[in-house]
């Protein structure tokens, strides 16, 4: 019996750790938002965010975009299945469970400005822009400079600061 209560503690727990990372995870992509270089020409469009694969992390970001915004851009949360038929993006957020579509999900984009924020860490070497990295409960990021010149978009120093830097 005090196994099964230490296993159904041990997975609330779990599921804790893992609701409050999605709420930690939309909040870096808000603030990620604010310190990239977006064009001028934009500025007059809802900022869209498209997540594929990690529903948490969508439902906290569209709580989020009921109070803030990006710059002066109302932002809009859209959720995609696949990565096929994403429409127009300033960031595309890859669930941890799709990570292994980021080969694919590169290519697709890569005449598009959408920067590319991968749930699974070491995925800056496959074109991601930005990917987040876990050790423990704390949670922080790798960024890829290199990546954002592909898509002709700045990245402030600020934040080259804060991640990891690879490239």
């Amino acid at each position: 019996m005090k196994k099964i209560i230490s296993v159904f503690a041990l997975a609330l727990i779990c599921g804790t750790i893992s609701a409050q990372m999605g709420k930690f995870q939309a909040l870096y992509i808000f603030n990620f938002a604010k310190e990239i270089g977006w064009p001028k020409t934009d500025e007059q469009n809802e900022f869209v965010i498209t997540v594929i694969g990690d529903n948490g992390v969508a439902s906290e970001l569209n709580k989020l975009a009921k109070t803030k915004k990006v710059g002066s851009r109302n932002v809009v949360i859209k959720e995609a299945s696949s990565i096929n038929g994403i429409s127009k993006s300033d960031i595309i957020v890859l669930g941890e469970s799709r990570a292994s579509q980021i080969g694919q999900l590169v290519q697709l984009q890569h005449n598009n400005k959408s920067v590319i924020v991968s749930c699974k860490q070491g995925q800056c070497s496959s074109g991601a822009c930005i990917a987040f990295e876990q050790s423990g409960s704390r949670l922080g990021f790798e960024i890829s400079e290199q990546n954002f010149k592909k898509k002709n978009l700045s990245v402030h120093n600020k934040l080259l600061q804060l991640g990891k830097q690879v490239d």
